[in-house]
């Protein structure tokens, strides 16, 4: 499943360097709402992520948001 990570250019280095995002790691079932989340918090950068699709849903969110209790890799 594919989903969308918004972060600020500091945390993107941070991911970068580490070559993933520690846990708990949120993201978006669509850019629409990742879009919106980055204008609304000024964080502007966008990754697309792969989810298993079996990630819980948070509250809340439009019920469009995935939380992940694991690492994920980063490849940039």
């Amino acid at each position: 499943m594919v989903v969308w990570h918004v972060c600020s250019l500091k945390r993107l280095n941070q991911y970068k360097q580490a070559g993933h995002i520690v846990a708990p790691v949120r993201a978006w079932e669509n850019i629409q709402q990742a879009q919106r989340m980055s204008l609304s918090t000024g964080r502007p950068c966008i990754l697309r992520l792969k989810f298993t699709g079996q990630e819980n849903k948070l509250p809340g969110h439009f019920n469009q948001a995935r939380v992940s209790q694991r690492n994920v890799r980063v490849t940039l």
